[in-house]
């Protein structure tokens, strides 16, 4: 391995690993010195050998310390001699090390670690002196040369323990796999009553690696680094890191996912790819991106690798991110249809709560992403547009029968509905649309108009309120066009009451729709939905009362019975009709259908049944009253009972026999 970057250690660095004083340093070296062997019997030769390093290293700490101290007029010209044999005495601790490996035993490792770093920082500051003795050139080349060698096996070993808690993972899964459906619900469920909330997501955002193999980890990052193999270092790190995340990543299909594809496939085998992207995405905002944002800084804790930790997440993070906006710009280039907002909110969505996960990279990436969140906006917002042009090109000639709720306005409110679990994300993106306008995004208005609409409460709510009024609108003025295709004036009224509760009673049922729209506005419907009974009563049942004047019944002071039988004869024939014609007719909301019945009694009723009780006495007796007098006053309520039910009415003769 070809050694690269400064190999000059800064005084900074310097007081970085050995800014405690001579007792706890001397005092950390025994401890870790003496545990170095400890794990095998000890000879009294390999006592003496330990004795020998422990007394080597403290000399090598003198040895250093002198020379940070030293004048640029007092070289050194010779090795102390109890220093002289530590590069030995490293090379003998690597190959023990290599061996028996890293990550074992952790107090080993630090022993080894530690002397590392000495030899490092000697041969650093040994350089920034240049020094032209013979025995120090000797030496510092022995010494580069011991720990070249120590730091190859370092970069080994770290990449062997990144690697290593990688397959343990794979390894775990593939034993939970296939350990049975008992155990394992025993052991989740067991995992849930000990854990914490905390602990679990703690567990999940660090599924890899060990406290020990991240302390092991640690310390060897730190040691290459400081020795001045930085980009090595990074560079192991980066490709086991990118392996272990590809993995992760193909677990959960990512694969699967073919930009290549999309301009091809049909919308409905689009919409699975786009479900397993939005689920892919956000577990990389949850916890992959999050975890590996952890060990990164965990590994690479020291304040000043700032730098490094922001690379190498950078690195990891962009790469897969930039696939993810590929895919989700493939996207936004298919053909733009009604049915796709939702999925387009979804991808929004997900790339917005995915910024937050990335913000510790640099700024090119988080543009990138936002930049891709404006044009799934954008997207959004001219699907929504197609919903005004369906609305407005909505031309049938053919009414609807009976007078039902048409399925424009079905399709509109349930699809206004649905956008509305949305409303703060289109909120959003029209506040955005908006302010990249310089022109409205419709027609220009009359400035009177215009005005009107700025000092309603509603306008003022919020940009996605102003869309829902203009679709009421546009829906409304559709409809008044088609209750136009209704000869029959009454029912005209009775589509503009279908259709108008339709619409009234799921805004009520929606609180997101409410709040939208608000209360003026409903009240203002309500009020609509009044006037158009009144004048459904007032066409279908005037010309009825009028039957039931008493003005033109008297000739001379006395009831003319030619006139009063006229009248009963009216009567009935405007009620067969009616009975007949609306019994037909449909008012599918069953409140609507009890009031208009119960206002339709009450105004009928009372007046037939005085009419009746007045003027029936008038007429002969027998056939020919039967003959005139057609319904009893009780008749008429269940005959009013028959109305909007959509049924053929049977005979009413039938019906009364």
């Amino acid at each position: 391995m070809e050694k690269s970057g400064n190999h000059h250690a800064t005084e900074s660095s310097e007081s970085h690993l050995h800014k405690s004083d001579d007792h706890d340093h001397k005092q950390h070296s025994d401890d870790s010195e003496q545990n170095l062997h400890s794990s095998t019997p000890e000879s009294k030769s390999e006592s003496s050998s330990e004795l020998s390093l422990l007394q080597v290293m403290e000399a090598v700490d003198g040895f250093i310390e002198s020379l940070s101290s030293e004048k640029d007029d007092d070289q050194v010209q010779e090795i102390p001699p109890a220093v002289e044999p530590f590069p030995e005495t490293v090379d003998s601790l690597v190959s023990k090390m290599e061996s028996s490996g890293l990550g074992r035993d952790e107090t080993e490792d630090s022993a080894f670690i530690d002397a590392v770093n000495r030899i490092s920082k000697s041969v650093m500051r040994l350089r920034e002196l240049k020094l032209d003795s013979t025995p120090v050139s000797s030496w510092l080349n022995r010494a580069s040369s011991v720990q070249h060698h120590a730091v190859s096996l370092l970069d080994e070993e770290f990449r062997h323990l990144l690697d290593r808690c990688r397959e343990e993972k794979k390894n775990r899964n593939n034993s939970d796999g296939n350990s049975s459906d008992h155990n394992h619900s025993s052991a989740t469920e067991s995992d849930r009553c000990v854990l914490p909330d905390n602990e679990e997501e703690e567990e999940e955002r660090f599924p890899d690696f060990s406290p020990e193999s991240i302390s092991t980890l640690k310390k060897i990052a730190g040691a290459m680094i400081f020795a001045g193999y930085e980009s090595e270092c990074c560079m192991s790190y980066e490709m086991s890191r990118r392996h272990a995340f590809k993995e992760e990543l193909s677990e959960v299909g990512f694969e699967g996912i073919n930009v290549e594809d999309v301009q091809r496939i049909a919308w409905e085998s689009l919409e699975g790819e786009i479900a397993s992207w939005i689920s892919i995405v956000r577990r990389c905002s949850t916890v992959l991106f999050p975890g590996e944002h952890s060990l990164c800084n965990t590994l690479f804790s020291d304040q000043d690798h700032a730098a490094i930790r922001k690379r190498l997440f950078t690195g990891l993070v962009s790469a897969v991110t930039i696939r993810f906006l590929d895919f989700s710009g493939a996207v936004v280039l298919t053909k733009r249809s009604s049915e796709k907002l939702f999925k387009f909110l979804d991808m929004y969505e997900t790339l917005r709560d995915l910024i937050p996960a990335v913000e510790q990279t640099d700024s090119d990436l988080i543009q990138e992403i936002k930049l891709a969140q404006t044009r799934l906006g954008e997207a959004a917002v001219t699907i929504f547009g197609e919903l005004e042009k369906s609305i407005k090109s909505d031309n049938g000639r053919t009414p609807v029968p009976s007078g039902a709720v048409h399925p424009l306005t079905r399709y509109t409110m349930n699809y206004l509905k649905y956008a509305c679990e949305y409303k703060d994300t289109l909120d959003q993106v029209f506040q955005h649309y908006e302010s990249n306008q310089t022109d409205s995004i419709h027609e220009p208005e009359t400035k009177p108009k215009q005005q009107q609409r700025e000092d309603d409460e509603e306008y003022k709510t919020s940009a996605f309120a102003r869309q829902m009024i203009r679709v009421m609108e546009l829906l409304d003025a559709n409809l008044d066009i088609k209750s136009k295709l209704y000869r029959d004036l009454s029912l005209r009224y009775i589509f503009l009451m279908n259709n108008g509760r339709y619409i009234l009673q799921k805004i009520k049922g929606s609180i997101e729709i409410r709040d939208l729209m608000g209360q003026s506005w409903t009240r203002k419907r309500s009020t609509e939905l009044r006037q158009y009974h009144k004048s459904y009563q007032r066409e279908t049942w005037g010309k009825v009362l009028q039957c039931m004047n008493q003005e033109g019944l008297q000739v001379n002071g006395k009831v003319s019975k030619p006139v009063l039988k006229e009248r009963f004869k009216i009567f009935n024939a405007l009620f067969d009709e009616i009975h007949k014609t609306q019994s037909t007719w449909i008012v599918s909301d069953e409140q609507m259908q009890s009031e208009l019945r119960v206002s339709i009694s009450a105004l009928v009723i009372p007046a037939y049944r005085s009419f009746f009780g007045r003027y029936k006495q008038h007429l002969d007796s027998g056939k020919q009253t039967d003959k005139y007098v057609k319904y009893q006053p009780e008749d008429i309520e269940s005959f009013i009972d028959d109305l909007f039910d959509g049924n053929h009415p049977t005979s009413l003769a039938r019906k009364r026999n």
